[in-house]
């Protein structure tokens, strides 16, 4: 196969891997599964690694043969255990070595599908075929390889966004939810506020963000909450006045997003939302309060699903890699 073909199926293995195991990836995961995807054919000199490599090429060539060594999963464990690791040490990410296995197995996967197969169990010379049926495999710089990557390109594109939200942000987006605007009239604690709108007053819970407990009455002042209630106190309890200073309102406004799929409101009768703010007075309200807090390291991230569950996973992380907030301040967390 085309190099151009291992690439773009082992970006679609990487995506649709990260969907269905639930691991974010960044950019160095995405190259690490580019060029782990080209490296078995070092073995063929004819290939366009193995005409960057030249006499190394050759060498490997006539040591193995093609679609031997380099094809089989003892070099995939191999490959996994030096590469990924050291990428793993480099770049701090788990999901680089992830990439390193993904990538250079999708190789193997894909050369499995043509006619000649490979030696996946060397140094057994038994040939790995997927499908068993000669028909139904795909024929290396033919139509049906042509056909192969237009299907990988298309499964890419479809896992792409899902790698990202995950299934159940992507399920919980098209499900959709409903906007309240209304004002800040209380901040019980860092996760909590009552905010009036409607003409009503709504305890609301932050989804998606705990907290240290400051006023639970069964549980002791929690490290690092005191300092969690002051920052939502001090950004959404904000007093407002006018030009001349006279007060306009106690609190901030805001924007609810309460998302229709999944219950509205937790055990206590306080409505789950994200709580979005205006900084710009624009009246567009696009800065998510809910992650700010992990971000400042005030919060730790639920493990329930919800809209933004990823992003707030990478936020925690990023914070806990800072040492920000209560990460660098307390030292036992437990992330729930």
């Amino acid at each position: 196969m085309k190099v151009a073909t291992h690439i773009i199926f082992g970006e679609c293995c990487l995506f649709a891997a990260s969907a269905v195991f639930d691991f974010h990836y960044e950019t160095p995961s995405v190259l690490a599964a580019a060029v782990c995807s080209v490296l078995p054919d070092a073995d063929y000199p004819k290939s366009w690694l193995g005409h960057q490599l030249g006499s190394i090429s050759e060498d490997l060539y006539r040591t193995f043969g093609h679609r031997s060594f380099l094809h089989s999963l003892l070099t995939l464990i191999l490959v996994t255990a030096t590469l990924g690791s050291l990428l793993w040490w480099i770049t701090g990410q788990p999901a680089t070595m992830i990439a390193v296995f993904v990538g250079y197995g999708s190789h193997l996967f894909a050369d499995m599908m043509t006619l000649g197969g490979v030696q996946l169990f060397w140094p057994s010379r038994l040939i790995a075929v997927f499908p068993g049926r000669d028909e139904y495999r795909v024929v290396s710089g033919g139509n049906s390889e042509r056909v192969f990557v237009a299907v990988a390109l298309i499964f890419a594109l479809l896992f792409y966004p899902v790698s990202r939200v995950g299934f159940d942000g992507l399920i919980y987006r098209m499900g959709g939810s409903d906007q309240l605007y209304g004002e800040v009239t209380k901040v019980i604690d860092g996760d909590t506020i009552e905010v009036e709108t409607q003409g009503r007053t709504t305890p609301v819970r932050l989804i998606g963000v705990d907290t240290p407990e400051t006023v639970a009455p069964d549980q002791p002042i929690g490290c690092f909450g005191p300092q969690a209630s002051h920052y939502t106190r001090q950004v959404l309890y904000e007093r407002q006045t006018d030009a001349e200073g006279r007060v306009v309102r106690e609190g901030r406004l805001v924007r609810l997003e309460i998302p229709r799929i999944g219950d509205s409101e937790d055990a206590y009768g306080r409505t789950l939302a994200y709580v979005y703010l205006d900084t710009d007075g624009n009246g567009r309200y696009e800065r998510l309060f809910n992650e700010d807090l992990i971000e400042q390291g005030f919060a730790r991230t639920t493990t329930f699903a919800h809209t933004y569950r990823r992003e707030f996973e990478r936020a925690r992380e990023e914070a806990e890699e800072r040492g920000a907030g209560l990460w660098g301040a307390c030292p036992e967390i437990e992330v729930y």
